[in-house]
């Protein structure tokens, strides 16, 4: 080739640069990192799912439930408290919550929808764990509903109007789910079920419980927030579900 066309190419080069890959680019680098840490929380996720339930199935690191006195069980499962499910469980899910609690309204919606879907083989028991200033009258807000057969209700109700609920509100929200708010009032005034309250308190105390969420599934802790996805692949694993 001739000097001159060769001078013609290159110049044609340095006027038309080739476009670089896709993952040579900044936004392809940064596309690449994002993959990356998707990749890595997801496998992460599945592996913390898969440990929690071997260890269940495996009894490790657990209160060991099923081999508790009935006086022990009572501590753990508790006394007078509403749950979800059945009497005869493959799985019993104990849940230290707080309906002020943001983390534990995060999981709500789960374990309605899971107590519905393993009604025949798991038992889901709600136990009240107070941590913030409105979290007694929220507490008593709920089994002061319970005490009309509408616990769950209200437990819905509490944690959906999460961000702006008062003393002044609840009945209004006892209202809503058809209680009887003269009765639910004076539930409420008098304090009835603190003593029940204050019960799960000196258990989750025993079993060295400091935060909410925490789960005890099977006898096994599992502390912090359980979306559904993570609880029910939790409860696939013990049951043995493909």
């Amino acid at each position: 080739m001739a000097l001159e066309d060769r001078i013609a190419v290159l110049r044609q080069k340095l006027a038309n640069p080739p476009h670089p890959h896709w993952y040579k680019t900044w936004w392809g680098v940064l596309m690449s990192l994002l993959l990356f840490f998707l990749i890595s929380f997801i496998l992460a996720s599945a592996a913390y799912v898969f440990k929690t339930a071997s260890d269940i199935n495996n009894n490790q690191n657990s209160l060991a439930l099923l081999e508790k006195t009935q006086q022990e069980r009572a501590i753990i499962e508790g006394q007078n408290n509403y749950y979800l499910g059945t009497t005869s469980p493959k799985v019993v899910i104990i849940e230290f919550s707080d309906f002020a609690c943001p983390y534990c309204k995060a999981s709500h919606e789960a374990v309605r929808e899971l107590g519905l879907k393993y009604k025949n083989e798991i038992k889901i028991i709600y136990r009240d764990f107070l941590g913030h200033s409105n979290s007694l009258d929220l507490a008593l807000a709920g089994r002061c509903a319970g005490e009309q057969n509408k616990f769950w209700a209200m437990h819905d109700k509490l944690f959906l109007n999460q961000d702006n609920i008062t003393l002044s509100s609840l009945p209004i929200l006892a209202q809503q789910i058809g209680v009887s708010t003269s009765t639910f009032n004076n539930c409420l005034k008098s304090q009835k079920y603190l003593p029940y309250i204050q019960a799960d308190m000196a258990a989750a105390e025993k079993m060295k419980i400091t935060a909410t969420p925490t789960w005890i599934i099977n006898g096994y802790l599992v502390k912090g927030t359980l979306d559904r996805d993570g609880l029910d692949s939790i409860i696939k694993e013990i049951l043995n579900i493909k």
